[in-house]
């Protein structure tokens, strides 16, 4: 999408790691071994999601720094990032309907049902379209300052807007799913996902405000004192809306749903979170060793690829004897070899790629 950042790239492929195992060990683990271990394994799941949406935003903005560089027209860069939404899109339920075939369908829902892709998907989409004026200059800052307006309103508008979708006629409710809860389509919507783009965005925004013309900056997209600020930042903000969670839901009464005031709070929780996997990550891409770097780095650009691959092995037939019946030990030896897969399959990917470009380079001649 643009100049590249390895350390946007490392983040990615941390928050991949980090993904892989929580659907493993929650996917693997018999209910009778749901251990203090296990519980860890379930907080780390909670960081992905957001993380993806988050390191999506801040994407956005260094593609939109290289097109003010460049002086592209803004009616083209929104376009592309446009279109880059809508087929990562059509992507989520091209995987639907792959799962569908691998384990079987449970019904209309296993085919259209919004989750991952669709929702981040879909906020780039919108973010684009929103963020990126078709007639005027492109703007980085506006883009993020459209982006996280946009996110705070959705998530403020949440727990009126989240309960209309169950009200959506039953023929209707598979093109509502993307945008607010139509059970049982929806896994996730992007009211208030969005939110986490759009302060990925911000923080970004604010990142390259810090960012130097050093050798730090350049691979890690700031200064290492701004990623240090913005990671403990995310943390007071992920345990300060973490509390007012739990304090909403004792006050009000659960359970906490979208449809809850306390999930204005809950949104903030995980942004913070998400931040700190972006700041983390961009400073590990200083500490890795060349290989490791490139290794992440490559994990990180192919993280779609891993997701779509990893899942039917954690959740359907592929899993095995593994599927809701291994304790933590049989879990935690199994992971290595679906990590191991899923890796091998970007670097598939990757390859596949060169082939053709090399391909159309020889016809070309």
């Amino acid at each position: 999408m643009s100049q590249r950042v390895e350390g946007i790239d490392v983040a990615r492929g941390v928050a991949s790691l980090i993904m892989i195992q929580g659907h493993a060990y929650h996917g693997w683990v018999a209910p009778a071994h749901h251990d203090a271990a296990y519980a860890f394994t379930r907080v780390l799941g909670t960081l992905p999601l957001p993380a993806f949406l988050v390191l999506a935003g801040a994407a956005v903005v260094l593609r939109l720094e290289a097109a003010a560089r460049r002086g592209e027209e803004p009616r083209a860069v929104r376009g592309a990032l446009v279109k880059r939404g809508l087929t990562l899109l059509l992507i989520g339920y091209a995987t639907n309907a792959a799962y569908a075939l691998i384990d079987g369908a449970a019904g209309l829902h296993t085919w259209l049902r919004a989750d991952v892709l669709h929702v981040i998907g879909l906020s780039l989409a919108i973010g684009a379209w929103v963020g990126i004026p078709a007639r005027a200059p492109v703007d980085p800052t506006r883009f993020a300052r459209r982006a996280s307006l946009l996110g705070v309103a959705l998530t403020l508008a949440c727990p009126w807007l989240a309960p209309l979708g169950a009200l959506a006629p039953a023929p209707l409710a598979p093109l509502v799913a993307p945008f607010v809860d139509a059970p049982p389509f929806t896994a996730m919507p992007v009211v208030p996902l969005f939110a986490w783009l759009g302060f990925g965005a911000l923080a970004a925004s604010w990142l390259a405000k810090h960012r130097g013309d050093d050798a730090i900056s350049r691979r890690a997209g700031s200064s290492l004192a701004a990623l240090a600020c913005l990671a403990i930042a995310g943390l007071v903000l992920a345990a300060a809306a973490a509390w007012s969670t739990g304090a909403l839901v004792a006050a009000l009464g659960g359970p906490l749903s979208r449809a809850h005031l306390a999930v204005i709070p809950n949104v903030l929780d995980l942004v913070g979170r998400g931040l700190f996997v972006l700041s983390v990550g961009a400073a590990l891409s200083l500490a890795l060793p060349d290989r490791a770097r490139a290794a992440f780095v490559t994990l990180g650009r192919g993280s779609l690829v891993a997701y779509v691959v990893h899942i039917p092995f954690c959740y359907g037939k592929l899993a095995g004897p593994l599927l809701g019946a291994s304790d933590m030990l049989q879990a935690t030896l199994a992971l290595p070899f679906l990590v191991a897969l899923s890796w091998l399959a970007v670097y598939a990917r990757d390859a596949l790629r060169g082939f053709a470009r090399s391909r159309r380079a020889r016809e070309a001649e």
